[in-house]
């Protein structure tokens, strides 16, 4: 309350951001990126608030000790920040920032994203966990209530969808082995092996559908097996009844001594993909591409992940997961009529279609950019000030 009080403070008139900046010189910090303003209904906000703010608290402190304006302002909020309240701000950030950007991961609408759901749900539940042991007790508290909050929503293994995991399955990095350990590290043994064999179970089943819409020459070779030594003793000549076979004899003599089957057999697709090793884990990896270049030699499991991957983990854009804004009746909105709320709902959905998405980042730092020009602007330059303004704003 009270960083965003001073922020607040620092961004009401152009005059106290001067005196900001004068501060920020004297204190020798890095001044390219100013604060930002949050809106207390979209957290993404408060989070970039709180990032940028903490580079300044020296040039903070400067001004609150200075300007006897600010002074005043924040007596009403208990005095500025202390070392203690800038200590949990930096508390919160690592918290907020995995927040941050696995949603900004998985609300995007230009990429794949169903085979990261799952590690991207287990990488918060880690970092929850190695918190909840913390000697901060702030952080400890708010570690708790986020497990209390994350097993409300993922421990239930009942409620689970199988199908992100397929996702994660058939990303060559990581394969059944990768979400079966996520699955044994996140839940209790019986919950784990429940859910490990209902996603088997799914994988199977779901692998024998596509594999049925096949065409039969193209799917008769993965079913199919022989043996060595049968397939060598028929051509020798017909059996006679009676006589001993020594060649099955012999088989089943080196199968219990050597524990080895002469038996080959010819696996699936999905039983070569799995027991493959995995592709390495590199940022630059493109798995769409990966399918594509090994579509011929994965004909069911090329076309299975082609429906599976195109399957968007989110429905709604990342600037609508980040606002709660949207979700606040006023008293007004709350006497009309639903048929009437409906449509007013509707009509502002159709004027704010975009087939852009809505990236609050980019506003940002045209915003930045816009600030930085009006530095160096001249009054001996009014169309350049004029024609550089229209531009940026045409950006957004």
């Amino acid at each position: 309350m009270k960083v965003r009080a001073l922020v607040r403070f620092v961004r009401s008139s152009p005059a106290r951001l001067q005196k900001f900046k004068a501060c920020i010189e004297e204190e020798k910090e890095d001044n390219k990126n100013l604060v930002t303003l949050d809106v207390e209904t979209r957290w993404n906000s408060t989070f970039l608030m709180l990032e940028s703010a903490i580079k300044f608290k020296k040039a903070f402190a400067s001004l609150y000790m200075k300007d006897s304006s600010c002074f005043k302002e924040l007596r009403k909020f208990g005095g500025g920040p202390k070392e203690d309240d800038w200590k949990r701000v930096g508390s919160f950030l690592p918290f907020l920032i995995v927040f941050y950007d696995a949603t900004l991961r998985l609300s995007g609408s230009l990429y794949v994203t169903s085979n990261t759901y799952a590690h991207e749900i287990y990488g918060t539940r880690l970092m929850i966990s190695n918190n909840i042991g913390s000697e901060d007790d702030g952080v400890r508290k708010m570690a708790a209530q986020m497990m209390s909050k994350y097993d409300k929503y993922y421990g239930n293994v009942d409620n689970t969808n199988v199908l992100v995991f397929v996702g994660v399955i058939l990303d060559s990095r990581h394969k059944l082995s990768y979400v079966d350990w996520i699955v044994r590290d996140s839940y209790d043994e019986t919950k784990a092996t429940f859910l490990c064999l209902k996603i088997k179970v799914v994988l199977q089943s779901l692998f024998d559908l596509y594999a049925s819409s096949m065409p039969l020459s193209k799917t008769k070779a993965t079913s199919s097996s022989t043996s060595i030594f049968s397939s060598t003793f028929t051509q020798s000549g017909p059996q006679t009844g009676g006589k001993i076979d020594v060649q099955q004899l012999m088989t089943s003599k080196y199968e219990r001594d050597t524990g080895c089957s002469l038996i080959s057999v010819n696996k699936n697709e999905l039983e070569k993909y799995l027991e493959e090793a995995c592709e390495p884990h590199v940022s630059s990896f493109e798995i769409l591409q990966w399918w594509k270049d090994h579509a011929k030699r994965y004909l069911i499991l090329h076309k299975m992940a082609k429906d599976v991957l195109a399957i968007p983990i989110s429905t709604i854009a990342s600037e609508s997961t980040f606002s709660t804004g949207g979700r606040v009746l006023d008293s007004f909105r709350t006497s009309l009529t639903p048929k009437m709320v409906e449509a007013l709902v509707c009509t502002q959905d159709r004027l704010r279609t975009s087939r852009s998405p809505l990236m609050v980042e980019e506003n940002l730092l045209a915003l930045k950019e816009l600030e930085e020009g009006m530095k160096e602007l001249t009054l001996e330059q009014p169309e350049i000030i004029i024609d550089e303004t229209i531009n940026t704003l045409d950006d957004f």
